[in-house]
């Protein structure tokens, strides 16, 4: 015949279960911030950034400039990207040399993709005095096993997903983790155009969320793929203003995190 359970022994199983219960739904992360747009661009297109900068000034915007491709960085860029970054906006990777990351790690190891491809971004800016913070996935190849190595090394990490018919489905609003996706708003993107993108803003709006956008070299007419026209972002940005939203950088969602 078993042996009775004592009502102290139930006792002391129920507190270390409230205990556990408690510890794990603290990891349970949400936020309750103002509704707002992150603004990032992509690659290596720095006076093209600096001109769109100057025709944004007027909204106090702000975005983050992920870049790759160090070698192709002159002197004079670096100079204009910490002008860009003591005027509020981020510095953040895209990688050393652009690689597509989910392929580079399947034909070698995540080891070997960081050896190339994170360690020698970081250190680059590091001895130009910039310390970046967040990461941009280059074609938006990721893999969770990276993502989980590159949360070592990054406050936040930026894949992409695609614009669905269904904003409310949409994977671009910011969720509260440590992981963020953006949809494109190059001209050449199959969901862009510009009532959708009002969609999104609206939705994002009404639902007091926080949608996170990408393009990559900012003109007045795109003629070519990876252009985002400056009358998008003029859109953008006067929404955000007109609806009492905010600018938010990458770095920044970091910091929104809330038990």
């Amino acid at each position: 015949m078993p042996k009775p359970i004592s009502i102290k022994l139930i006792s002391i199983s129920l507190l270390i279960g409230f205990f556990f219960y408690s510890c794990s739904s603290s990891k349970i992360i949400t936020t309750n911030s103002k509704a707002g747009v992150v603004i990032t661009f992509d690659d290596y297109f720095v006076n093209e950034w600096k001109e769109a900068d100057a025709q944004l000034a007027k909204y106090n915007w702000k975005a983050t400039f992920c870049v790759s491709n160090f070698e192709k960085i002159s002197i004079s860029d670096i100079s204009n990207l910490k002008e860009l970054q003591n005027k509020g906006h981020e510095i953040a990777g895209h990688g050393f040399r652009h690689l597509n990351a989910k392929e580079f790690a399947k034909k070698n190891n995540k080891q070997q993709y960081l050896i190339v491809e994170i360690f020698p971004l970081i250190e680059a800016f590091k001895k130009e005095g910039i310390e970046i913070k967040s990461f941009a996935y280059p074609f938006g190849a990721k893999t969770q096993t990276l993502d989980y190595e590159l949360q070592k090394h990054f406050d936040i990490i930026r894949g992409t997903a695609k614009g669905g018919k269904k904003v409310a489905d949409n994977a671009n609003f910011y969720n509260g983790t440590r992981l963020a996706n953006g949809i494109g708003i190059d001209s050449n993107y199959e969901h862009f155009n510009l009532n959708y993108i009002t969609k999104v803003l609206n939705y994002a709006k009404k639902h007091n969320k926080i949608v996170v956008f990408y393009g990559h070299k900012p003109v007045s007419k795109a003629t070519k793929e990876y252009e985002v026209e400056l009358k998008t972002l003029e859109m953008i940005c006067q929404f955000v203003v007109s609806n009492q939203m905010k600018f938010y950088t990458l770095q920044e969602l970091n910091s929104l995190k809330k038990q």
